[in-house]
């Protein structure tokens, strides 16, 4: 709660002392805050963010977080905004657990009658862990769940966006990976920070919101400087930099290829890296998540005309995922996804079907060369015997089921049958 001198009350403020939360009892908030949501349906908004609906309802006596009248309040919105102004979607910023984050969808007879998109923090997430680990165990461990999104709903998939990177899967994946949830995610802190403690690591981050009691903290970092760029720039590395950029663009690669609607943050498109100018600035030098809202810096942005330079590779990769994902149309999000068996730990393989159309997807988020058994793709009961890796157009014939496809470190294909 924030001191109001000029009204004499308290005003409560649960993000900051600027943000004053509303009160949705109150029919006059409503009406006002959905005269504001239809005054953007009417500019030609096609997608509206609502700020924290875990948050939206406040009662005394509870955590006012995730309470059902947040979802009675969401469907309420949705309502009016199907009838006024229906080409315009809700995108929900549920940044709560994986469980939680579905009932942001609709549930029961509101079924996909709440938000039309929500963030998925919690791949966005268990992608950082697979980098840091080489493993996809965790992340198999979470699909159950993430699958369960209804029919007609999407996910806004990303590497990272302008907030901090939450380590927002549930203890439970981490165990049936055979780790320990507390050391698995001090490693991942350690790992993604510059601390001095995983001194193997080529991620240069800052934990943020650390808690000291409960050891949670949150990673903040550019998607270049966590994928090991910033290091290798310092060290004149150019192996480095090569393997970091190869990082860049396969973690692009599996958000864009994942489903759903792909998010680009900007400064991820040209390889920028932290930005430390907020340390002297007195507005945000309290919150180290500058470093990855970087100035705009135009001589920076003009090297993509460069050929060779790290922006210019960054960049032309970027766009080559984006031609490749509007090329096809079992990209878009059908509800049309399913994972390979893991026959390869560091690999993590994905198919997207749509009619007699299929894309396999694998990514090795391994730093050495994995080998895929040609089985894996037998095991799915179909019949191609050729694949075209749609991203550098080369060709592959299935061999047999004690050979294997290799992949190279960091490396991925988008492989459509021929």
């Amino acid at each position: 709660f924030t001191w109001n001198e000029e009204m004499g009350k308290w005003v409560m403020t649960v993000f900051h002392s600027y943000q004053w939360d509303l009160n949705y009892i109150n029919p006059v908030v409503f009406r006002e805050m959905l005269e504001n949501i239809l005054f953007y349906g009417n500019l030609g908004v096609d997608l509206l963010r609502i700020d924290a609906p875990a948050f939206i309802w406040k009662k005394t006596g509870t955590a006012s977080q995730n309470l059902p009248e947040a979802h009675t309040l969401l469907r309420l919105i949705k309502q009016c905004v199907q009838v006024a102004t229906p080409g315009m979607a809700l995108l929900g910023e549920a940044i709560v657990a994986p469980k939680e984050i579905m009932k942001y969808f609709g549930t029961d007879d509101f079924l996909a009658q709440e938000c039309d998109f929500a963030y998925n923090a919690t791949q966005m997430a268990l992608q950082w862990d697979m980098l840091a680990t080489g493993e996809t165990k965790i992340m198999l461990n979470a699909q159950h769940e993430i699958l369960q999104k209804p029919y007609g709903t999407s996910w806004i998939t990303y590497t990272r966006c302008h907030d901090d990177i939450g380590l927002g899967y549930d203890d439970y994946m981490i165990a049936q990976a055979g780790k320990d949830p507390y050391q698995h995610r001090k490693f991942m802190k350690e790992y993604y920070s510059y601390s001095g403690e995983q001194w193997m690591s080529p991620a240069r981050g800052a934990l943020f919101s650390s808690n000291l009691k409960t050891g949670d903290a949150r990673i903040s970092g550019t998607l270049a400087s966590l994928c090991g760029l910033e290091k290798a720039i310092i060290e004149r590395n150019e192996n480095s930099i090569a393997q970091s950029i190869q990082k860049i663009l396969m973690m692009q690669a599996h958000s864009i290829f994942l489903g759903g609607l792909p998010m680009l943050f900007y400064g991820d498109e040209i390889g920028y890296t932290n930005d430390y100018s907020f340390q002297t600035d007195p507005g945000k030098s309290y919150d180290n998540r500058w470093m990855h809202r970087p100035v705009i810096d135009w001589e920076k942005v003009s090297k993509v005309e460069v050929e060779g330079s790290i922006e210019n590779r960054v960049f032309t990769g970027v766009k080559k995922l984006l031609k490749i994902r509007k090329q096809k149309s079992l990209f878009s999000d059908s509800s049309n996804i399913s994972w390979m068996s893991p026959h390869n730990i560091h690999v993590a393989g994905f198919i997207r079907r749509l009619g007699n159309e299929r894309v396999y997807c694998l990514f090795n988020f391994s730093d050495k060369v994995a080998n895929l058994t040609w089985y894996a793709f037998r095991e799915q009961a179909e019949d191609a015997q050729k694949l075209i890796n749609l991203w550098d157009r080369e060709e592959f014939e299935i061999g047999q089921d004690h050979e294997h496809l290799s992949l190279e470190p960091y490396g991925f294909m988008i492989l459509e049958p021929k």
